[in-house]
């Protein structure tokens, strides 16, 4: 008899584990049933979202070229420090007898038939727009006004054919940022 009753209690012992093991399986089936309701929304929130991560994405990216403007700006501006009192031309003095060339996509900047800076830029989504997306100065050139001069004569150029600017170019976006005069061609997405 003690041992029907051993039997008996172990019977009752592997019911219960059996009951835990369906509880707890009845808890997983909830959690997965959540976790699928979750993906759903997700799935449906994120249909709309590679447009606003790409657009996230490209302000990003422009906010990275900003900082590398900066920094280069602040490297320029020691290199200018450190060119103090050599017996050197001063950068401004450089561009004397330089010409604008115009050309299809930007402007040069050329001296002694040597290009000593340019600004490029291309036609926009809209008609009435372009995107200044590249500006380069000859190092020989840097510290001085070539790039703010290859800048106003984009600028003036645009305002004569009634043309807005986006500034892809880091230097141009830094310039139309710190710079109330260019407003009136800045065309802000």
């Amino acid at each position: 008899m003690a041992m029907l009753k051993t039997i008996k209690k172990s019977m009752n012992e592997i019911k219960q584990a059996q009951d835990g093991i369906k509880a707890s399986m009845d808890g997983i089936k909830t959690e997965m049933d959540t976790l699928k309701g979750n993906m759903e929304r997700v799935q449906e929130q994120v249909k709309d979202k590679p447009a606003k991560f790409k657009s996230s994405l490209s302000y990003l990216k422009l906010g990275i070229g900003d900082l590398k403007a900066e920094a280069a700006s602040i490297k320029q501006g020691f290199a200018q420090v450190k060119d103090a009192g050599k017996d050197r031309e001063p950068a401004a003095s450089l561009i004397a007898g330089a010409e604008f060339v115009h050309e299809a996509s930007g402007f040069k900047l050329k001296r002694a038939g040597r290009i000593i800076g340019e600004i490029t830029y291309a036609e926009g989504p809209e008609p009435n727009t372009w995107m200044a997306n590249h500006t380069y100065v000859d190092p020989d050139y840097r510290g001085g006004n070539v790039a703010k001069q290859l800048l106003d004569r984009l600028v003036e150029e645009a305002r004569m054919q009634e043309k807005m600017i986006f500034p892809v170019c880091s230097y141009v976006r830094a310039q139309f940022k710190r710079n109330d005069e260019y407003r009136d061609v800045w065309h802000e997405y």
